[in-house]
């Protein structure tokens, strides 16, 4: 048997081209069995699509699907095993697809009854100046009963459809194969040849032809493609099938090739030996044609991926080992891209099987590039390249979706194979936090962690940046199954440890996470009137204060910093919740304060509208000019309160490079830089550098809800604020201040 064809044809000056369509119309799933066919004196093909994937283990197949070795992969939302045709047309001197149109069948279209959906392997022909697609349809009786089909074409559209009954009643009708040059002929058997007739007006057929003498072959020939006329002969291309079931009860099988000649009589000349085209175990054959003195043949491979292998007439001649047939002239010789040449030319080399899977996953061709991924690992001899492809595999599936159980039993695969590898148990824990299963997706993180020195440099991006992507994860799953604390320390590990690594995906992430997750269960730090013995720097009215509200004693700094002001007013920017939080409420209710929140929340907004006195602007805080909007609040070019609170600290940063400072100052600043949160940890340093330029002095630095959490520091305009007050405030080495400690005495 001769298991690579494709190799055969390329040494003997023929040549393998791609058959593609952008992806981005497919979902990235199967382009198989394809139809050449010469129509009008041009060079057209219908390519099939079908919404599977199909997944076949070969060689020792140790990396076999949960279903078994041979699994049809449906969305698992949708099991109906449906087609669509595509018409392409191609370009003579490539044969690479030059255009091409979804075949319209709406206007016929009616719900179907069974599971197997469309006009499955439907050749293209052309009679008496008609264009069909001739194939089976399943899908229009409860028991799915098989008829050829002949769908009528204008325009890419379909206007007519004659399901044709056989010549004597049959289960399902398949495969006939469409005889070019006698319209509305085809061979519906090979070995016995039996040639029919169809009706379109009685929609029947009638045996025209039945051989008496079969050819000595062990399985039946079954159809394939076309049959053409060349010389004085009828050539065909057919296929078989070994189906069987292994030890397990799961289904498997092999494909395989012959070409058939007859005479014009129908007697059966010659048959060529069996063969495969790549060495694949499913391939598939819808179309062959005549076209500058090459034999042009359209082949799935895998039920993925499509391709037209071309033959020169005389290697053709020479393969059939002289079955009468003899061309007449040269054929024209066609190149073939150097990644598919490679892997035509070793069909089972693991490397080549990656790289062109490689090709095709960034094609976004995802069916085609699993299959080859697939190969890779099953025929490899480099455990690293194995795992990868089992990888590359999963990744497969995850790109296309509804395919959850594959896409996991892909990883296991990669996982029972090299247990001690760190990435497949990333993957799995980013599988299972997608699903919202925290403990499983823990899990897995923790066991990536832990074998998280055994990363190894992949040939292609798996998605893997470097370590921190596996610390983060495990930061991200500590939290959700109750482990703050851990999941904290992971994260300012990352901002503080990892920044010069980290790509700026998870520096967002990472920033986002602390942010979100702020410094604890509890930040929010509280004062009421039994803590005032404890205040170290008491003001006006300080004994009359029951509680406060702000997160860490930020309205009390301002009191204090001022003694205590009534009257005063305040620009609030970064509101948030009216009370919780909030550093203005004490200030306006028990010391008739006035001023303008800032909040880019409606919710947020709509509830302090409801609760507060003092108005609040709902929108964003980085658009706004703020020179005209202080001036039609009427808040006075000395205004007692800036605060500047916002996410992330690059937000805070601009806001405040907005502020008009050559026309308003403010006694007291609270900036919130983040810098426990600020994987950059350079907007601390550029605040303070920018208020220092503007005339405004520190007072405290890196205050924190606790002793670990530098977020803020306080500022005040000496021109504004007392010196004496200044003095015994001052607080501004480099260390972290819990807000807490630094108020009160404890």
């Amino acid at each position: 048997m001769i298991n690579n064809l494709a190799k055969l044809a390329i040494e003997n000056g023929g040549s393998v081209t791609p058959i593609l369509i952008p992806s981005e119309l497919t979902g990235g799933t199967g382009l198989c069995n394809p139809s050449i066919n010469v129509i009008d004196g041009e060079l057209k093909l219908n390519l099939r699509h079908v919404q599977y994937t199909l997944y076949h283990s070969e060689g020792e197949q140790k990396f076999p699907n949960q279903w078994g070795p041979l699994a049809y992969l449906n969305p698992e939302d949708d099991i109906t095993l449906t087609t669509q045709n595509f018409i392409c047309n191609l370009d003579p001197n490539t044969l690479n697809v030059e255009s091409f149109s979804k075949v319209d069948t709406s206007k016929l279209d009616v719900k179907p009854i069974w599971e197997f959906v469309g006009l499955e392997d439907a050749r293209l022909v052309k009679w008496e100046g008609r264009e069909f697609l001739c194939g089976v349809r399943r899908d229009t009786t409860t028991n799915g009963e098989g008829r050829m089909e002949l769908s009528e074409i204008v325009d890419n559209k379909e206007i007519a459809r004659y399901r044709i009954e056989p010549p004597t009643p049959s289960y399902c009708e398949k495969n006939w194969m469409p005889i070019n040059d006698m319209p509305f002929h085809f061979v519906k058997w090979s070995n016995p040849t039996e040639v029919v007739k169809v009706d379109l007006k009685t929609l029947s057929s009638e045996t025209v032809y039945i051989s008496e003498k079969t050819a000595d072959i062990k399985r039946d020939l079954r159809g394939g493609s076309q049959v053409i006329k060349y010389e004085n002969y009828y050539i065909a291309l057919t296929h078989e099938v070994d189906l069987w079931f292994n030890e397990s009860g799961q289904k498997d099988a092999q494909y395989y090739h012959r070409f058939i000649v007859w005479d014009k009589d129908w007697n059966i000349v010659k048959t060529s030996n069996e063969f495969k085209f790549f060495e694949a175990a499913i391939e598939f054959s819808c179309g062959m044609v005549i076209h500058n003195n090459n034999l042009l043949i359209s082949v799935g491979f895998q039920d993925n991926t499509s391709y037209i292998v071309q033959l020169s007439l005389q290697f053709f001649n020479e393969f059939l080992n002289g079955g009468g047939l003899s061309p007449n002239s040269k054929s024209i010789q066609l190149p073939t891209p150097k990644l598919i040449e490679d892997f035509v030319l070793d069909a089972l080399n693991p490397i080549d099987n990656f790289n062109l899977g490689e090709f095709y996953f960034k094609k976004g061709h995802t069916a085609s590039a699993l299959s080859l991924f697939l190969r890779s690992a099953e025929f490899g001899i480099d455990d690293d390249l194995i795992y990868e492809s089992l990888i590359k595999v999963a990744k497969c599936l995850g790109i296309q979706g509804k395919r959850s159980l594959s896409e996991k039993s892909a990883f296991e695969n990669a996982i029972m194979f090299q247990p001690e590898r760190p990435e497949a148990y990333f993957f799995l824990s980013q599988y299972y936090e997608s699903r919202n299963d925290w403990f499983s997706s823990s899990m897995y993180s923790n066991l990536s962690f832990n074998f998280i020195n055994n990363l190894k440099p992949t040939k292609t991006d798996i998605g893997i940046e470097g370590k921190y992507v596996f610390i983060f994860q495990r930061a991200v799953t500590s939290w959700w199954v109750g482990q703050g604390k851990l999941s904290r320390e992971l994260l300012f590990d990352l901002a503080h440890n990892y920044k010069d690594e980290l790509s700026e995906r998870y520096r967002n992430l990472i920033q986002q996470n602390i942010t979100s997750l702020g410094s604890g269960p509890d930040p929010f730090l509280r004062y009421n009137s039994l803590n005032h013995s404890k205040l170290k720097n008491k003001f006006k009215g300080s004994e009359n204060i029951v509680k406060n509200y702000a997160q860490t004693y930020q309205d009390m700094f301002v009191l204090t910093a001022l003694d205590g002001k009534k009257n005063g007013t305040y620009v609030e920017i970064g509101a948030a919740d009216p009370y919780y939080g909030s550093n203005s409420a004490l200030l306006e209710e028990d010391f008739n304060w006035s001023g303008i929140s800032i909040e880019i929340l409606e919710e947020e907004v709509n509830k302090f509208k409801a609760q507060r006195s003092n108005p609040i602007y709902l929108g964003d805080a980085t658009k706004i000019n703020y020179s005209k909007f202080f001036k039609k609040y009427k808040l006075g070019n000395e205004i007692d309160y800036l605060q500047l609170d916002c996410e992330p600290p690059s937000t805070t940063y601009d806001i405040l490079t907005m502020m008009p400072f050559d026309e308003y100052k403010f006694a007291v600043i609270t900036f919130e830089h983040d810098f426990y949160a600020d994987t950059t940890e350079k907007y601390r340093d550029l605040s303070r550098e920018y208020l220092t330029s503007k005339g405004y002095e520190l007072v405290v630095s890196n205050i924190s809800p606790n002793d670990d959490c530098p977020y803020e520091d306080w500022w005040v305009h000496p021109d504004l604020v007392s010196a004496n007050i200044i003095k015994k405030l001052k607080s501004i080495d480099d260390s972290t201040k819990n807000a807490e400690k630094y108020m009160l005495s404890l």
